[in-house]
Order: structure tokens, then C-alpha cells, then sequence
């Protein structure tokens, strides 16, 4: 006899998902039940990433479980490159840093100029595509600086909340709030 229940375990990430129709062997569509996002194929590790860096309405225990969790996939992803990494390979670290810090268009990793840069520099390398830069990457860096401002908010104590507002040009109202610790440190 078949046993239905065979295959790999659903991961601890549905618990805070709705699972609904099956599209495929293993997979299901997923709606978020604490705003109601859905995807057509619920994968584990973009439902974490939702989670950890874009619900709204998800408890911050919740979201920083789970930000805990892509954090170390993260880390985990940048050992593994580590040790493998030979002196003609540009390290997946430095290029997700180098895009988000130096705030350059991701687009840019498209650009035949830029493309032809670095084949000149690095004849063996393949460049990651827009899409990795601007999703997978991002949001592992987001998971991860967020991790490091929880943890270091932890330690601090009295925090000072910081409000400023102005219009622009078409009279909207622009709110930006900053959190100041006593050792001097900003948070956006």
C-alpha cells in the first residue's frame, strides 16, 4: 500500500501560512494569515523572507524568528563560498554589499559595458542576474542588517525617537522617523 503522507516534511514556515490548492507535486499556493499575500507556489524560503522583511501585521518574535532563520542561510551560503572560493571567483558577499552600499542601479549588472568590465577582469566569472541582485540578495542583506539592529538595540538603553515632517512640492506630508541610542548610533 502507498502511504500518502510520503515526501518531504512541509517546513515550520506553513504554520503562519494558509495552504491551499496543490499546483504542482509538493507545492501549493499559500496565502499569509496575517495580511493575506498570497503566491501561486508557496516556496519555504521566500514565504521566510516574507515574513521576516515585509508583513506588516507579523509579530515581531515571529518576524525575527524568521529573519534569525534567512539570516543564517545567508551566512551559512557565504561559508560554503568561502571555502570553495578560488582566486578568479568574486565572492557573492562582496557583490550583494557592493550593489546595495554603493547604492548602483541593479540594472547596471545587465549593462553590456559593465558585463564586458568584468569579463576583462574575471575572463571565468558569471555575473548574477538582475532579478538575483534585486531579490534573492536583497533581501538576504535586508534579513541580515535587521538581525544586526535588533541584536544591538537590545544592549542599549535610553533610546530617544526622533520625528521629522515637511511637504514636497505637491504638498504631501513626509514623515521620517529616527531612533537614537545613548551612545550616539541613528536608526531610519
Amino acid at each position: 500500500m502507498s502511504n500518502p503522507d510520503r515526501g518531504r516534511p512541509f517546513s515550520d514556515v506553513w504554520e503562519y501560512m494558509i495552504k491551499g490548492q496543490q499546483q504542482s507535486r509538493g507545492h501549493y499556493t499559500a496565502t499569509c494569515t496575517y495580511c493575506n499575500c498570497t503566491w501561486k507556489y508557496g516556496k519555504p524560503c521566500v514565504l521566510r523572507q516574507h515574513l521576516a522583511n515585509h508583513c506588516k501585521n507579523c509579530p515581531q518574535d515571529v518576524a525575527l524568528y524568521f529573519a534569525r532563520i534567512v539570516g543564517k542561510k545567508m551566512k551559512e551560503d557565504e561559508d560554503d563560498e568561502n571555502d570553495s572560493n578560488s582566486d578568479s571567483e568574486v565572492p557573492k558577499k562582496k557583490q550583494k554589499y557592493t550593489f546595495i552600499m554603493c547604492n548602483i542601479p541593479f540594472s547596471t549588472i545587465e549593462n553590456l559595458w559593465f558585463v564586458d568590465l568584468m569579463k576583462t577582469l574575471q575572463p571565468g566569472y558569471d555575473l548574477p542576474s538582475k532579478q538575483t541582485l534585486s531579490g534573492t540578495y536583497l533581501k538576504a542583506v535586508l534579513s541580515h542588517v535587521n538581525i544586526r539592529i535588533v541584536n544591538e538595540l537590545n544592549n542599549e538603553s535610553n533610546l530617544t525617537i526622533v520625528l521629522d515632517g515637511w511637504s514636497d512640492s505637491h504638498r504631501n506630508s513626509l514623515w521620517a522617523f529616527m531612533l537614537l541610542t545613548g551612545s550616539r548610533k541613528e536608526y531610519l
